[in-house]
């Protein structure tokens, strides 16, 4: 006679193969369903995928956002160029569908991460900053003059926002900034090789001004921009390498931090890009002088100021002497001129006229802006070459009017004097420091991160929080998995 035991197991075997049955069953009719409808098949995959990517994310948190830097890197990739109006026009093809996956798959991981591990708790003041700046952006879809542009992209600086908070609370500081810069030189690595070898991934931006080096369809100052923030992480590592991010003894992968910095310099050399290798150059003299002894470097910072003020207000005027460097064959010129006269430089290649002509349109809307990234028609139709602004602040002020860019300003501002608090040790603290000089600078001649939102952004948000440091009423915690 059967046991109650054995009568249990049994049905429980039964009901086992009759589950699993069902589930076959289930997936050969929408198998069968999927091939008679492409569409129904692409929406299947894509809820697979974001099922699966949140189950990962719940269950590897840290694995989900290390990889999450990448993929916003991958998602950011530009595999072919696009009319600058396609954008507003609402175009889509495979390329955008592809950006808004990837995006997808960040934003259900990192939304599984913070309702799993309650990560947003006890939100800090830059925190709040941050998620601020988002909330007015997907806000201004009200006003905005391409509705739908805004939405998706608020969508995406939220998506953003929550992996920069979400990496810092449970990879740590050190790690959430390390894996910044890691993962931008593995990536610029591995697409300058595919570029330098193959052609398919050779670049098919076509410049006026001579050979500038990128992959794909990325823009050179782009380029120059990704492999600048990667070689000044690594600089900084080479110089006071981390203790628990990953590398020993200044290497990574095995390989001296030096290596990867010479590799990634001579890519942004290559790209001829002005902002990023000038940006780039102050980010590394910084490094420099925070392994000075700190009375020495007071002393050349109040030395070099003072010299650089005297020189702007009773120095000689500049143009004549560009003026006969440019018409000298030298690698310096060449890289400095790109072909061009002392005239084109000083008018920064048309952005001082384009953002004269943008004056009366920032007029027009003021305190609000035209809504997050809706400013372009603006833009291409004072500059059939200008998609945004070639200035980060002219572009938050287009975007976000007075309201926006004081938001902006308080991220940066909040973490440039957490970086001067100096209360951050060792790589993390001279890593803030060159990224933060880096952003900044290279924001003046370039939208950075007030573009579209990407890995910029990210790279700021990060630095702003790894910069604070919370006070007693605002307490933070790395959240233990």
């Amino acid at each position: 006679m059967m046991t109650r035991g054995a009568a249990g197991g049994w049905i429980a075997g039964e009901a086992s193969h009759a589950s699993r049955a069902a589930v076959v069953l289930l997936l050969v009719g929408i198998g069968y369903v999927a091939v008679a409808d492409l569409r129904l098949s692409a929406a299947v995959m894509g809820v697979v995928a974001l099922a699966a990517s949140a189950a990962v994310a719940v269950s590897r948190p840290q694995f989900a956002l290390r990889a999450a830097f990448a993929i916003v890197l991958i998602a950011g990739t530009k595999l072919r160029i696009r009319d600058a109006s396609d954008t507003l026009e609402g175009a889509l093809d495979l390329q955008i569908v592809g950006e808004l996956a990837f995006y997808a798959m960040i934003g259900t991981a990192v939304a599984a991460i913070c309702w799993s591990h309650d990560v947003l708790r006890q939100l800090t003041r830059t925190e709040k900053l941050i998620l601020g700046y988002a909330a007015l952006a997907a806000l201004s879809t009200l006003w905005s003059a391409a509705p739908a542009l805004t939405s998706i992209r608020a969508a995406q600086l939220t998506t953003i926002a929550l992996l920069a908070i979400a990496a810092v609370r449970v990879l740590g500081k050190s790690s959430a900034l390390w894996m910044a810069c890691v993962s931008v030189a593995v990536y610029v690595i591995v697409c300058a090789s595919l570029a330098a070898t193959l052609p398919f991934a050779a670049q098919t931006y076509e410049s006026a001004e001579g050979f500038r080096f990128s992959w794909f369809s990325i823009h050179p100052i782009q380029a120059g921009t990704f492999a600048a923030i990667g070689a000044l992480g690594l600089l900084s590592a080479s110089l006071e390498p981390p203790r628990s991010a990953g590398t020993r003894h200044g290497r990574l992968f095995g390989i001296p931090a030096l290596v990867y910095v010479a590799a990634l310099g001579a890519v942004l050399v290559l790209t001829n890009s002005r902002g990023p290798l000038l940006a780039c150059l102050a980010g590394a003299a910084l490094l420099v002088l925070l392994q000075v002894e700190a009375r020495t470097r007071t002393a050349l910072v109040l030395t070099g100021g003072t010299l650089a003020g005297a020189y702007v207000a009773f120095g000689p005027d500049l143009t004549p002497w560009l003026s006969d460097l440019a018409n000298q064959d030298t690698a310096i010129a060449r890289l400095l001129f790109r072909g061009e006269s002392a005239d084109t430089l000083l008018a920064l290649n048309g952005r001082l006229d384009l953002w004269d002509t943008v004056r009366p349109a920032i007029a027009a809307h003021p305190l609000l802006g035209y809504g997050y990234q809706a400013s372009r028609a603006i833009l291409l139709d004072a500059a059939d070459w200008a998609a945004y602004a070639h200035n980060a602040l002219l572009q938050t002020v287009l975007d976000l009017g007075v309201v926006g860019t004081i938001a902006l300003l308080a991220i940066v501002v909040v973490g440039l004097l957490g970086f001067a608090r100096g209360r951050q040790r060792g790589w993390t603290h001279a890593t803030l420091g060159a990224l933060l000089v880096f952003l900044v600078l290279n924001s003046i001649s370039n939208e950075s991160f007030a573009a579209a939102p990407g890995f910029e952004t990210l790279v700021l948000f990060i630095c702003a929080l790894c910069a604070t440091t919370p006070q007693q009423s605002d307490t933070f915690e790395v959240i233990e998995l």
